[in-house]
């Protein structure tokens, strides 16, 4: 069994970078959403955090607003948090770290976040394709992408955490980045 489908890694590719919205007000969300895909109709994938009180509402809601959009719920931190939101049939599952109990489940629409070398070893041993890699930019950033893409060759990574305008094409040029995480676009 592999993590993550390939369809959706071809998608995040062709987008190259993975909007991420960590929605409190839903006019707010659907503003950015709209804006966005004004400037950019390629986006097919968007993560929305569970970080406030209303994001999982308003995670639904934006789900049914743009039935044409792959919609992943993100900062799942625990086994609970995945079984309790999994229910609802979003596309894909995001957590900003490595979570044993779901890993081992090798879900196939589930992307775990990792930061380093263990949880990549881990994570590669359990035929995960896709991972976040988070916080990139504390973590050692494109360095450290560069430094193990010859060791873990069936990793692909999302880096999250300080990516923006200015920074994002020195992780977009690497082979085992599909694309970047960003809140501020």
């Amino acid at each position: 069994m592999t993590s993550v489908s390939i369809d959706l890694i071809n998608l995040l590719r062709e987008q190259k970078f993975l909007p991420i919205i960590n929605s409190k007000e839903i006019e707010e969300d659907i503003r950015k959403i709209d804006s966005l895909l004004k400037k950019n109709n390629s986006i097919k994938c968007i993560e929305v955090t569970l970080r406030e009180e209303r994001s999982f509402d308003n995670a639904i809601a934006l789900k049914e607003k743009f039935p044409f959009i792959y919609f992943g719920l993100g900062s799942i931190l625990n086994i609970e948090m995945y079984n309790e939101y999994s229910s609802n049939k979003f596309d894909f599952y995001v957590s900003p770290g490595l979570i044993p109990e779901i890993i081992s489940l090798n879900l196939k629409n589930y992307i775990p976040g990792a930061e380093t070398i263990s949880e990549f070893n881990t994570l590669q041993n359990f035929n995960f394709k896709l991972v976040k890699f988070f916080p990139a930019s504390l973590s050692g950033g494109p360095e450290k992408l560069i430094s193990i893409q010859n060791i873990y060759k069936k990793l692909n990574f999302i880096p999250t955490g300080g990516i923006n305008k200015n920074n994002m094409n020195n992780y977009l040029q690497l082979k085992n980045v599909v694309c970047v995480g960003m809140s501020n676009f």
